[in-house]
């Protein structure tokens, strides 16, 4: 998750080379000579979140590796969260407790011109001048959504290095909320070592797998909707059309079921649930039409989400699908 949200922090902060001038591969082609560069990075990150007049603030620090090696920790909270890329240690100190999760996540091998091409679809870009962070010059970029249908919509300021075209610090303003992420300090290819990102546990530490999490909690996982159904309360509802998506596992839990299906990186996921009190209207969602019922569909920076009931099952589509081929899968579902 670290590693795909710093490149597609990245990816934003390529879009400052005049977007207006340069096709969507050339700013693409620019970013990754760039990102190149960086081969590890490590300091402290602080988040300010403030939200109705409420103000809260964490600071962690941090060490991540190309191309999926990471490092938090925040000492305030004593929690700590390594990972080598194949295995991930989350520790709590105050508990001396550790979970355990072997990632089964394909690697991060995005497409980066397609992955920018989809944010000039839905961001203007504005270059507002340069300024200093942490001593490092930096450009100050305005991102803006082209359409504002959603309250959810966000106004971003980021301060990107311009030798790294690292954001060293992001601003984002939406209706009731702010949240500042900023780096109070960083470095660049300090040549860390890959024994940095694996954990042992502390002595006497009481160690929960994942296994023994979702045993805990009740969650089932399946390969196909055959195996998933003798563990549902509820018939399960599959598409016969997934637009090219493949289905990957079913997760089944009391009342729930989530259908997970991937397209290379990109992913679908299908969510039903018999709900035991009334489902409310999704804000500002568009009404649309599912064969003979009525579906709410809303759109948030080139990811959709469609919503409907077919008998008593509340179904929630989400994905980077369009509106049309999101009611097509809907329309499929038997």
């Amino acid at each position: 998750m670290k590693v795909k949200l710093a490149v597609t922090a990245l990816l934003l902060a390529s879009l400052l080379v005049g977007c207006t001038q340069m096709s969507a591969e050339e700013i693409a082609k620019k970013m990754e000579e760039k990102y190149d560069k960086i081969v590890d990075f490590k300091g402290v990150q602080r988040i300010v979140m403030e939200m109705d007049g409420v103000k809260h603030t964490q600071e962690y620090e941090f060490v991540f590796k190309k191309p999926n090696k990471m490092k938090m920790y925040n000492r305030e909270m004593g929690m700590l969260m390594v990972s080598n890329g194949k295995t991930m240690w989350s520790y709590n100190e105050k508990k001396n407790e550790v979970f355990v999760m072997e990632l089964k996540q394909p690697k991060v091998n995005p497409d980066y011109g397609e992955f920018v091409k989809d944010l000039l679809k839905h961001f203007n870009v504005e270059l507002l001048g340069s300024e200093k962070v942490l001593d490092r010059d930096c450009y100050v970029l305005r991102l803006t959504p082209k359409e504002n249908k959603s309250e959810l919509a966000l106004e971003y300021v980021m301060w990107v290095d311009k030798e790294y075209w690292c954001p060293l610090k992001t601003e984002i303003n939406g209706t009731h909320m702010k949240m500042i992420t900023e780096y109070v300090k960083i470095e660049f290819n300090t040549g860390v070592s890959d024994e940095e990102f694996n954990f042992t546990p502390p002595k006497g530490a009481k160690v929960i797998t994942e296994e023994k999490l979702k045993e805990k909690l009740g969650i089932k996982e399946f390969s196909s909707v055959k195996e998933a159904q003798k563990a549902a309360n509820f018939d399960i509802l599959e598409p016969s059309y997934t637009a090219g998506y493949e289905l990957t596992s079913i997760v089944v839990m009391n009342n729930s079921v989530m259908l997970n299906y991937a397209k290379g990186q990109d992913l679908m996921l299908i969510s039903e649930v018999v709900p035991k009190y009334e489902i409310r209207e999704v804000p500002n969602a568009e009404k649309v039409k599912i064969g003979d019922a009525e579906g709410e569909y809303v759109e948030f920076y080139g990811s959709g989400m469609l919503k409907f009931k077919k008998g008593d099952i509340v179904v929630t589509i989400s994905g980077k699908l369009d509106k049309e081929e999101m009611v097509r899968v809907a329309e499929s579902m038997e």
